[in-house]
């Protein structure tokens, strides 16, 4: 679980970063493999086909800061009793503290934070080992060499690996709206991540490296250089909410924190799969 951040920027920005959220766990629910997706009372809600306890995979969000809690919270328990999952949900600690006050009455548990940290200028081109390819995913070979990299992440961490079908699909990968890449040392893929558009705002997601590929700056190269796309496609702020494990990579590329993310976990009644996992799941693995 990340630590709590000291908050910098304004109103504008913790708005770029809310809309990415927003952006990322629709695009998920409608390009994820068997997933459900719908709003209710301007709450965003998914259920994945599988019923692993990720930030993005079986979800409930807040879209408009108007709505009250206990309808957020009502929603979020309605909707994974109909699709008997476990949900996730977000609140952001600059305009969500009557829903996480609502959430622990009602029984959510908190299960992980995240800072959200955003960049705003370009950061330097990076350099490209010798042995090193970086490709932008262009086709479903290029998506399913993305996927292989987190399912290698996903079995190495005891994770379900048909869960990166949630948000690694080819569908998910090639949309309009998403630009990946990938890095391969000496032709395997090693490392990936991607970017979620939306107009003046992008969010960089799924940042991953392999175990055996690990301690040589990949994951400081594909943030790099999705973040650097999404400047040359007319981003204003590139955003992410980060881990324990990324935000001091983050930090050191230029993002800084603008606000806190936490993840609320309501449990399903009866959790008879062995997919359960917990919600502090990285979704990212750098190193």
């Amino acid at each position: 679980m990340c630590a709590a951040v000291d908050p910098v920027g304004g109103d504008d920005l913790r708005a770029a970063g809310d809309l990415s959220v927003e952006t990322a766990v629709e695009h998920f629910g409608r390009y994820g493999e068997g997933a459900v997706a719908t709003r209710r009372a301007d709450t965003l809600l998914v259920a994945s086909r599988t019923d692993f306890v990720g930030a993005f995979h079986n979800t409930a969000l807040r879209v408009s800061p108007d709505t009250a809690p206990g309808r957020v919270v009502d929603e979020a328990r309605a909707f994974g009793g109909a699709h008997d999952r476990p949900i996730v949900l977000w609140v952001a600690t600059h305009r969500d503290q009557d829903l996480a006050k609502e959430a622990q009455a009602s029984g959510f548990e908190l299960r992980s934070t995240a800072p959200g940290m955003a960049l705003r200028t370009p950061p330097p081109e990076p350099a490209v080992p010798a042995d090193v390819e970086l490709i932008r995913v262009a086709d479903r070979a290029d998506s399913e060499a993305f996927a292989a990299v987190h399912r290698e992440v996903f079995v190495n961490a005891g994770r379900p690996a048909e869960a990166v079908d949630h948000f690694a699909s080819p569908d998910a990968l090639l949309a309009p709206n998403v630009t990946a890449v990938l890095a391969r040392v000496n032709g395997t893929p090693a490392s990936c991540a991607m970017l979620i558009h939306n107009g003046p705002t992008a969010g960089i997601y799924w940042v991953a490296t392999t175990p055996a590929t690990r301690n040589r700056g990949l994951g400081t190269l594909v943030t790099t250089a999705v973040a650097r796309l999404a400047f040359e496609h007319g981003a204003q702020t590139v955003t992410l909410q980060a881990t324990e494990l990324g935000a001091p990579v983050y930090h050191r590329i230029g993002f800084t924190p603008f606000t806190t993310y936490h993840r609320f976990l309501l449990p399903r009644p009866r959790l008879s799969s062995p997919q359960r996992r917990d919600a502090t799941e990285e979704t990212d693995a750098l190193q």
